[in-house]
């Protein structure tokens, strides 16, 4: 949860056209994931990164 904490500050202390290009790289598989204003898009990574976890939660067990 750590980590999470981690990219949830790192993207807010990002400028939007910063968190664009991130979004852009990092999940270039969701073209509308970047778009919206920032407190959505961070929204939006952070409900993907949390879904991730827990799918890979899942796995695990």
């Amino acid at each position: 949860m750590e980590d999470f904490n981690q990219l949830k500050r790192k993207l807010d202390d990002m400028t939007v056209s910063e968190l664009f290009e991130y979004v852009k790289e990092k999940y270039p598989e969701n073209d509308d994931l970047g778009f919206g204003s920032k407190k959505i898009v961070i929204r939006k990574v952070l409900n993907l990164e949390r879904n991730r976890m827990n799918e890979q939660e899942k796995a695990e067990n």
